[in-house]
């Protein structure tokens, strides 16, 4: 086992031998033996191209593939095995234990109804609460992500918010019922350099007060550097490389991660130099 999946007392997430396929051909292999794991409170920064899996990986642990992918292996959340899971088991798993937040906050939030609805709806989706308690609950979550006025703007509709303002609510969401795994795919992508910046801050501030373990997907080793305790680097579904994130970041031993590296800016830098 590599330095990201050494088994510890309070493993959140393990991940063995995880295989994911559209067919019985080895070029139809997305997701290719991939073996980690993710201990609470830490951020583990899955890094890679297009097409290297990332997003697969994170939708097998979801359990949202699509019904003609395979999928082989172990993932074992806490104590369960979610490739035995059955749908209506993984759907009382998702919203609650384990959060998502999502690359596209416009299209992942519903335009006819308002973000305080939504928030609450996630919340009543999982506990026995009233419409009054939901919405109390789903205020407490857009302060907590620095949305202002909150109350006011519960009722607000999602094309009423700047980009980094929906993606504050789709973290707000994926938060309101204290889940113990976060999966964030992609979560800033969309927005310029300067929201980003605050984005990832919240999410670190977040996982220092919640001690929520995140799955943190990009494609951008730069973002990595900024939230990830950990980090995996994935090409064509394979490991590349794996180590904490001051190992890969200080002595790369793959050249792919050293491609990666010289091929993106620092987002600290990027603020300095007022980009």
């Amino acid at each position: 086992m590599n330095a990201v999946s050494t088994a510890e007392a309070d493993e959140l997430l393990c991940v063995t031998g995880l295989s994911v396929a559209f067919g019985p051909e080895p070029t139809d292999v997305v997701v290719d033996d991939l073996s980690f794991s993710l201990r609470a409170g830490r951020t583990l920064g899955v890094v890679g191209e297009s097409g290297s899996g990332k997003s697969m990986t994170s939708l097998a642990i979801m359990g949202l593939l699509p019904p003609e992918a395979i999928a082989s292996g172990s993932i074992r959340f806490g104590d369960q095995e979610l490739l035995q899971q059955s749908d209506r088991q993984l759907r009382a798993i998702r919203g609650d234990r384990i959060g998502m937040i999502f690359q596209d906050p416009l299209s992942s939030l519903n335009p006819y109804y308002t973000v305080g609805f939504q928030i609450a709806e996630a919340y009543r989706a999982h506990r026995q609460a009233t419409s009054a308690q939901a919405k109390k609950v789903a205020v407490e979550a857009m302060e907590r992500v620095s949305i202002r006025e909150p109350q006011r703007r519960f009722d607000h509709y999602p094309h009423q918010f700047s980009g980094g303002m929906r993606q504050r609510i789709m973290i707000a969401m994926a938060l309101v019922c204290e889940p113990d795994l976060i999966i964030a795919d992609e979560p800033t992508t969309a927005l310029d350099v300067t929201v980003q910046a605050q984005i990832l801050r919240l999410l670190t501030d977040l996982q220092r007060d919640t001690g929520v373990g995140m799955l943190f997907i990009t494609h951008d080793l730069a973002v990595v550097s900024e939230v990830a305790h950990d980090v995996l680097v994935l090409r064509d579904g394979r490991q590349m490389e794996a180590g904490t994130a001051e190992q890969v970041f200080s002595q790369p031993r793959d050249a792919y991660t050293r491609h990666l590296l010289d091929a993106t800016p620092r987002i600290d830098e990027a603020e300095e130099d007022g980009s």
